[in-house]
């Protein structure tokens, strides 16, 4: 059985607060993370969220590439989406406990990587609890002590778009690939993302509760988000 926790980012957009209502419908308490221009626009869904005890995570203001921005730019673009999230956290009237953040495009600050750390650390950022992750790309690629939220399986769904060749049936032939792998029952476990995305929803509707399903058809034990603090890693 593989355990994962679900990691959605790109919210708010009109999607978001179904997708929140099938997932806690079915006891899967999913980690958010927001853009802050798009919270500013639309904090409903932000709200909506935080209030059924969701974790909603700095995914910059605007989603910026961090690997290709200057630095100025790319501390800028997190604590500016930091300052967002406090905001909406206190309109909605529930207590930030916990400050996570996931790079866009999960590009990892580039030559940046250590002032954003440091940024990170000053504003009291964790990461989500990786300990069980041993997915080989995830472990090669360094991401065990990286300072962002990174994913060991990604879902790929944003790419249902018009002009693309990605279709579901290669979504689920990937999910079936490495959740129905016999080795997979030896303690494996992911971390899951997908987005909310209204163009994906728009090309291939429900396209969240597919993939889930999916998972589930492998016994994939969803796990409730816990965090760590990544600067003590080595």
């Amino acid at each position: 059985m593989i355990k994962a926790i679900l990691t959605i980012d790109d919210m708010p957009q009109e999607n978001t607060i179904p997708i929140i209502d099938y997932l806690l419908g079915i006891g899967i308490k999913p980690l958010f993370f927001a853009i802050g221009e798009f919270v500013e626009q639309k904090p409903e869904p932000v709200i909506y969220a935080l209030q059924k005890g969701l974790i909603v995570g700095n995914h910059t203001y605007s989603h910026a590439n961090l690997a290709e921005c200057t630095l100025e730019e790319g501390l800028s673009e997190i604590r500016k989406c930091d300052e967002v999230l406090d905001r909406i956290y206190e309109k909605a009237g529930v207590e930030r406990k916990v400050k996570v953040f996931r790079y866009p495009y999960l590009a990892c600050g580039g030559e940046n990587n250590k002032a954003y750390t440091d940024c990170l650390r000053e504003l009291g950022y964790k990461k989500l609890d990786d300990t069980g992750v041993i997915a080989p790309g995830y472990i090669g690629n360094g991401w065990k002590f990286e300072n962002g939220t990174n994913c060991s399986f990604d879902c790929q769904e944003y790419l249902l778009r018009e002009g693309s060749d990605m279709t579901m049936e290669k979504i689920l032939s990937n999910i079936d690939a490495a959740f129905g792998k016999e080795e997979q029952s030896k303690g494996q476990e992911h971390i899951i993302l997908i987005h909310s995305h209204d163009l994906t929803d728009e090309r291939e509707p429900l396209y969240y509760k597919t993939i889930v399903e999916r998972m589930l058809k492998y016994k994939t034990e969803f796990k409730e988000p816990s965090f760590i603090d990544f600067w003590n890693l080595s």
